[in-house]
């Protein structure tokens, strides 16, 4: 398979994940400087796990930035509640939300995972039934999932005036969060999207990653 640019994955990470061999769920959760959110999002996604798919082997993995606030600190020191796996991991490469995922890509492929979901590390609001709803489409044969928020009115300028219009103009498609960063994508779609060579542009790496995401899944 052609990689786009180098692995966002270290070494030392590589060995952890042969060491489990194997997964059917990846719950990725890109962070930087997000140490007082990161534990409820992690057990949030722990308990969608034990909850709605038990009988899958999975993987919680979280790709930092290389913060300076204790994030990892505190992700090291959870305790599922669960038998899922957690894993943590400095990405290697550009700063940005995108080489997080980037990591998170890679390590779903290593894993051989079927399906993954992607989270914000900063989420309040989340519960379980999030995680479920973006996975069980993957498990009934979808490719990608997006995600539909109820937002105050003036919430998600940029969405509303900008990303969702572009989008709807220019697929013919009501994707409401084309840049939710709350996803959920089929290893198939994940390996196209590691096959891109838009990897080599600044702003997939960086920022431009949930665009780049949605796009290429109605391309």
């Amino acid at each position: 398979m052609k990689k786009a640019y180098c692995s966002a994955l270290s070494s030392a990470t590589r060995k952890a994940l042969k060491k489990i061999k194997a997964a059917d769920i990846i719950v990725g959760i890109s962070s930087f400087n997000n140490a007082h959110t990161i534990n409820y999002v992690v057990h949030q996604a722990a308990k969608a796990l034990e909850t709605y798919f038990p009988e899958r082997k999975s993987v919680i993995f979280v790709s930092d930035g290389g913060s300076t606030d204790g994030t990892l600190d505190v992700v090291n020191a959870i305790r599922l509640p669960s038998k899922a796996q957690l894993v943590s991991t400095t990405y290697v490469g550009v700063s940005g939300k995108g080489s997080a995922v980037k990591a998170i890509f890679e390590a779903a492929q290593l894993l051989e995972a079927e399906a993954v979901a992607l989270l914000d590390s900063d989420l309040r609001s989340i519960t379980p039934d999030w995680v479920k709803l973006l996975l069980s489409p993957i498990f009934a044969g979808a490719g990608f999932v997006a995600p539909l928020y109820v937002r105050h009115k003036y919430d998600g300028t940029i969405t509303n005036f900008l990303c969702y219009p572009l989008t709807s103009s220019l697929y013919g498609k009501e994707i409401r969060q084309p840049i939710g960063g709350d996803f959920g994508l089929s290893i198939e779609f994940v390996q196209t999207l590691l096959e891109s060579p838009l990897w080599l542009t600044p702003y997939v790496p960086r920022f431009g990653i949930d665009i780049f995401e949605t796009h290429t899944a109605l391309a």
